[in-house]
């Protein structure tokens, strides 16, 4: 899956209520086009080399204007390279840009997410950028610490990462203030969390309200199992060599079993796709979401509503799931030097630019966040910005799902297990068959 949305995207994190990731592609190929792209000097009208970088990425017409009207700043500042915009509706991205790849009439940088660096990067297809960032260690070196590692494959940095998606939980604070209870915020516990969940559950007019709307998998329950010092469900983000069961896990996972029986949070096949019309209404305590959240309720939920936002709780130590949308060159490109101005460009100043109009997600350049955080400082929010600093700063970063191309194979294995355990139709001891079977397509 590629992460998309309003520049940075709306991965799911495995659980419904976050928005699914996916990409798109341009309007038409460097090579269809009739100008030249970096790989294609063309000769400027002062008679020395003028060169064109090409540009594809997944956002919408609105967006990339804004994009674009940040890159003619960049142009005025380097009037030897021109940049050339080649959008391409989301549903049509992926087919487009393996295309284009495959033909050798990739543009110069797209956008992309870390499942597609997997693939593209494991077929030979992306640039080789170490080069690059090994001479230019203060720029790489302003990023959020690990960001850049899962732009990483086999020891060549094939990308780097645009902007961040955190996950935490929103909440309404009227409905905790009535409950009588503390407001959750950094440092909270797990203990506290499920003793939340309980005081804020209950029938309401004959229906069952939950404390919390959710559905935790097994990347969101890791966070648990991590956090009292357990191993993590999958060992690597890019790359994991394998799955593992934790007693810290099964702890976890009891914990949330225990809360959808005794009605505390909806089952496993609650139907959330409409749990954020909900909490506007004021109706949900608590739920997890991405950090794109904020800005749709900034813009259109009530202006009564109080709610905030919170990292996951701890039961010893700070764990957090973050993934990125970026950008990638093809292997192909001939002129590296112009595409990597564009690409540090890109990552620092232009969205410095564009999150304050549109702030969505924080980059991963800190220099560049700090406009995302200004953004929701000035609509009232503070302190969302600090729990989202407080998650990318996290000493400990777990994966968001499977990102190798095995994935399709391995996911089976979690739907058919799962929510049987969790609904309590299955033991827990399953969990053990699950990952044995996921282990048995990770070894191929």
């Amino acid at each position: 899956m590629m992460a998309a949305g309003l520049l940075a995207g709306c991965g799911n994190g495995g659980n419904s209520n976050g928005g699914s990731a996916s990409g798109s592609a341009g309007e038409s190929s460097p090579a269809s086009s009739g100008t030249a792209s970096a790989s294609q000097p063309a000769s400027s009208s002062g008679g020395g080399k003028k060169v064109e970088v090409t540009l594809m990425t997944w956002e919408s017409a609105e967006m990339n204007d804004k994009i674009m009207a940040a890159m003619k700043n960049f142009e005025q500042e380097n009037p030897d390279i021109t940049v050339k915009l080649i959008p391409t509706p989301l549903d049509n991205y992926g087919v487009k840009l393996n295309g284009m790849l495959a033909a050798k009439q990739a543009p110069d940088i797209f956008q992309s997410g870390n499942d597609m660096l997997i693939s593209n990067g494991s077929q030979g297809l992306l640039y080789d950028w170490t080069s690059h960032a090994t001479n230019d260690s203060e720029f790489l070196g302003g990023f959020y610490k690990g960001t850049v590692d899962s732009w990483y494959l086999d020891g060549k940095l094939l990308g780097l990462p645009g902007l961040l998606n955190t996950y935490g939980i929103f909440y309404n604070k009227k409905l905790f203030q009535d409950a009588g209870l503390t407001e959750p915020k950094i440092g909270w516990t797990y203990d506290e969390f499920f003793a939340d969940m309980q005081k804020l559950s209950g029938k309401q007019g004959g229906v069952q309200q939950y404390g919390y709307y959710a559905a935790p998998d097994p990347f969101i329950t890791s966070l648990y199992a991590v956090s009292a010092g357990g191993a993590p469900f999958a060992n690597d983000i890019i790359n994991p060599t394998k799955v593992e069961i934790s007693p810290q896990f099964i702890e976890g996972a009891e914990k949330y079993k225990d809360a959808i029986a005794n009605g505390y949070m909806n089952a496993p096949t609650f139907d959330l796709t409409n749990i954020m019309s909900s909490f506007k209404e004021g109706k949900v305590a608590m739920t997890y979401q991405g950090q794109w959240v904020a800005d749709d309720l900034i813009r259109t939920a009530p202006k009564d509503l109080q709610w905030g936002f919170a990292p996951m709780p701890v039961v010893s130590s700070q764990t957090e799931i973050n993934d990125a949308v970026g950008w990638t060159s093809p292997a192909s490109i001939k002129n590296p030097d112009a595409v990597w101005k564009v690409l540090k460009y890109l990552d620092s100043t232009m969205y410095e630019q564009v999150l304050p109009q549109t702030p969505v997600a924080p980059a991963a350049y800190k220099a560049s966040a700090s406009a995302y955080f200004d953004a929701l400082k000035t609509a009232g929010h503070p302190e969302v910005g600090e729990t989202i600093d407080h998650i990318l700063n996290s000493p400990n970063i777990q994966p968001v799902r499977f990102l190798p191309a095995w994935s399709g194979k391995a996911n089976p294995f979690i739907d058919a297990t799962w929510k049987n355990v969790l609904a309590g139709k299955a033991p827990i001891s399953d969990l053990n068959g699950m990952a044995d079977k996921i282990n048995k397509v990770i070894g191929g």
